[in-house]
C-alpha cells in the first residue's frame, strides 16, 4: 500500500498517525453538535436565532422579485434528490474514470448516505415547523424544517466532490473550484430563505453539518485511501 502513496500527495517523514486524525474528526464533530446546540437554546430559550429568523423571513416576504425567485427555483431543482444525484453522477464519474477506481464512487455515496440519514433523524426528532412560504409560491414541504436538507447535503457532497476533484489532478485550480463551490452551497442556502421554504437558522446549521461531515470523510479519505503512484521518467531517460 505505501507504494501506492505518492510522493505529492505525503511528505516524506510526516505523515500524520491515526491518533491526530481521530482528534481532528473528534474536534469537528464536537464543533458541529455544540454550535447546534447552541442555535437549538436560542430557539426555545429566546435568543439571536429566534430574534434573526422572523426579520429575514419579512424581509423575504417584502422583497419578491421574479429574476431573484427564478434563481430560486432553478437552485430548488439542482438541490433536490434528482438534481443532486445528476450533479454527482456527472462528477463521480469522471473521477472514477480518471483514476480508475472506485474509491470516488465509495466517497461520495458515503458522504450521501450518512448525510440524508442525518437530514432525516434530526427533522424528525427536533420537529421545528417550516415558515409558511411566498404567496404565490410553492408550498413548503410538509416535513419538518430544522435543518435545511437542501443546504446540509449540497455542503456535505459539493464539498467532498471538490476535495476529489481537487487531489485527483485539478490542484492547480483549487481555489477556482472552492469559491465556485462555497458561493453554489451559500446561493443554495439563500435559496430556501428566499422562498419561505426555510428559516435561517435551518440553513446555517445545515451548512456547519454538511461542511462538517464533508471534512470528516475528507479526512478519513486523506490518510487511508491509497493513492496510484505518480508516473516518474525511467532511470537513463534524463535529456542528453
Amino acid at each position: 500500500m505505501e507504494a501506492m502513496r505518492s510522493s505529492w500527495y505525503f511528505r516524506q517523514g510526516q505523515r500524520p498517525g491515526g491518533a491526530q486524525v481521530l482528534w481532528i474528526i473528534f474536534g469537528l464533530v464536537v464543533a458541529m453538535f455544540y454550535f447546534t446546540r447552541r442555535v437549538l437554546v436560542s430557539l426555545h430559550a429566546g435568543g439571536w436565532a429566534k430574534d434573526l429568523d422572523a426579520p429575514v423571513y419579512q424581509w423575504a416576504l417584502e422583497h419578491q422579485s421574479p429574476f431573484l425567485f427564478a434563481v430560486s427555483d432553478f437552485l430548488y431543482f439542482w438541490g433536490s434528490t434528482p438534481g443532486m444525484t445528476m450533479i454527482m453522477l456527472v462528477i463521480t464519474g469522471l473521477l472514477c474514470w480518471k483514476t480508475r477506481s472506485a474509491w470516488p464512487l465509495a466517497a461520495v455515496a458515503f458522504t450521501a448516505l450518512v448525510s440524508v440519514l442525518l437530514t432525516v433523524i434530526l427533522k424528525a426528532n427536533l420537529q421545528v415547523p417550516r415558515p409558511q412560504g411566498i404567496p404565490g409560491g410553492p408550498a413548503p414541504p410538509e416535513t419538518f424544517s430544522f435543518p435545511s436538507g437542501h443546504t446540509l447535503n449540497s455542503a456535505a457532497l459539493i464539498g467532498i466532490a471538490s476535495y476529489l476533484a481537487i487531489i485527483y489532478g485539478l490542484r492547480r485550480y483549487a481555489y477556482l473550484i472552492a469559491i465556485i463551490a462555497a458561493l453554489f452551497v451559500l446561493a443554495m442556502g439563500a435559496s430556501r430563505i428566499y422562498i419561505g421554504h426555510h428559516w435561517v437558522s435551518d440553513v446555517l446549521v445545515g451548512l456547519l453539518i454538511g461542511a462538517a461531515w464533508a471534512a470528516v470523510v475528507a479526512i478519513l479519505h486523506y490518510f487511508f485511501v491509497p493513492r496510484p503512484a505518480a508516473s516518474r521518467p525511467a532511470r537513463g531517460s534524463a535529456r542528453r
